[in-house]
C-alpha cells in the first residue's frame, strides 16, 4: 500500500469515527427521558349512609326508647337497603309490574339541506307543535355563515319518546336530493334502576316516620337533638332519591336529538368576487408564520445542535491534524532514508 493510500485511509477512518461520535451523542440527546410530572389527585369518597347500615340512625345506631333506651329502640326501626343494592326478587317483580318500562332513547342526525335556515325554522315549528307534550329546543348554534352562503346549524331538541322515530324520519326527509343523512341512535333500559330507587325511597320514608314517632317519646334535649340530626340526614337522602327518580322519568319521557344541518354545496352560489385585501392579509400572515418558524428553528439549532456540531468539528479537526502530522513525519523519514542512501 502506497503512502498516499495510507494517508487517505487514515483520513477516511477519522471522518467515520467522528460521524459515529456525532450520531451517538445526537441519539443520546434525542432519547433523553423527559422529566415527568407527578399528578396527584385527592379521591373524594362520598359516603351514603343508608338507614339501617353502620352509622345510620335507623336500624343500626343508637336511639331513644322510654323503657329500653336508644339502642333497643333502634333495633325496632325499619332497615333500608344499601345504595346500589337491588331489592329482593319478589319486591322487584311486583314493582316492575306496576311501573312501565323506562327506556331512555337518544339520537343524532346530520343532514345536508338546500337552505339551513329554512330547515332550522321547520324543526323549531315541529317542536312547537309538540310543546304541549313537553317538547322544547335545548340549544341552537350557527357558524360558518358568509354573505352568500348559508350557515351551519347545530341544534339539540327534546321530543316525546313516543314521537322519536317520527321526528327522526321527518328531519331525514329534509335532506337535499341525492344526499343521505347520517344517523345514530341509542337506547338504555333504566327500569331496574328506577324500581331500586323506588324501593329505597319507600323504606326511607318509613324510617322517617319511625323517627318522628320516637322523637315524640324523647325524654331529654340531647336525645331529641340527636334524633333531629338523623331525621335531617334521612330527609336529604329522600330528596336525593326523588331527584334521581325524576331525572330518569323525564329522560325516558323526552328523548334527546342532536341535529346538524349542513348547506348542500351544489345549492350554494359561486363566490366570484376578488378580494385583494384578504389576499394581502393572508400573504402577510404566511410571511410572519415563515419568519416565526425560521426563528424557532434558529433558536433550537443554536442551543440544541450547534454545540454538538462544534464539538464534532473540533474532534474531526484534531483527528485530521494528527493524521497529517503522522503522514508528514513518515514522509520526512522516507526522504531522510533516501538521502542517506
Amino acid at each position: 500500500m502506497s503512502t498516499k493510500q495510507k494517508r487517505w485511509l487514515l483520513i477516511g477512518g477519522g471522518i467515520v469515527v467522528a460521524i459515529c461520535v456525532i450520531v451517538f451523542f445526537g441519539l443520546m440527546l434525542l432519547n433523553a427521558p423527559a422529566i415527568g410530572s407527578v399528578q396527584s389527585s385527592n379521591m373524594a369518597v362520598e359516603r351514603q349512609l343508608a338507614p339501617g347500615g353502620g352509622e345510620g340512625f335507623v336500624g343500626g345506631g343508637d336511639f331513644y326508647d322510654e323503657d329500653k333506651g336508644i339502642s333497643a329502640a333502634m333495633e325496632e326501626a325499619p332497615m333500608a337497603p344499601e345504595p346500589g343494592t337491588a331489592p329482593s326478587s319478589s319486591t322487584t317483580n311486583s314493582d316492575q309490574h306496576s311501573v312501565e318500562r323506562l327506556i331512555i332513547r337518544n339520537g343524532s342526525i346530520t343532514v345536508a339541506v338546500e337552505d339551513t335556515l329554512t330547515a332550522r325554522q321547520n324543526i323549531e315549528d315541529m317542536v312547537e307543535q309538540m310543546s304541549g307534550e313537553g317538547a322544547f329546543v335545548v340549544s341552537v348554534n350557527e357558524h360558518g355563515s358568509g354573505s352568500t352562503s348559508d350557515p351551519y346549524v347545530d341544534m339539540t331538541i327534546r321530543v316525546p319518546a313516543a314521537h322519536f322515530d317520527e321526528v327522526m324520519n321527518r328531519i331525514a326527509g329534509m335532506a337535499a336530493e341525492g344526499t343521505t343523512p347520517t344517523q345514530s341512535q341509542s337506547a338504555e333500559d333504566v327500569t331496574n334502576q328506577y324500581v331500586d330507587l323506588d324501593a329505597r325511597l319507600e323504606t326511607l320514608e318509613a324510617a322517617r316516620q319511625r323517627l318522628l314517632e320516637i322523637m315524640s317519646e324523647a325524654q331529654n334535649a340531647e336525645d331529641l337533638l340527636y334524633a333531629e340530626q338523623q331525621l335531617t340526614q334521612r330527609e336529604a337522602e329522600i330528596a336525593s332519591i326523588k331527584g334521581q327518580m325524576q331525572y330518569l322519568s323525564q329522560s325516558a319521557a323526552l328523548s334527546s336529538i342532536n341535529v346538524s344541518l349542513q348547506p348542500y354545496i351544489l345549492s350554494q352560489p359561486v363566490d366570484n368576487r376578488w378580494r385583494p385585501a384578504e389576499t394581502v392579509r393572508r400573504a402577510w400572515e404566511a410571511l410572519l408564520r415563515s419568519l416565526r418558524g425560521f426563528g424557532n428553528f434558529a433558536i433550537i439549532f443554536g442551543i440544541s445542535i450547534l454545540p454538538w456540531l462544534a464539538a464534532a468539528g473540533l474532534v474531526i479537526f484534531g483527528i485530521v491534524r494528527f493524521v497529517r502530522s503522522r503522514i508528514r513525519k513518515a514522509q520526512e523519514k522516507q526522504v531522510s532514508g533516501i538521502e542517506e542512501q
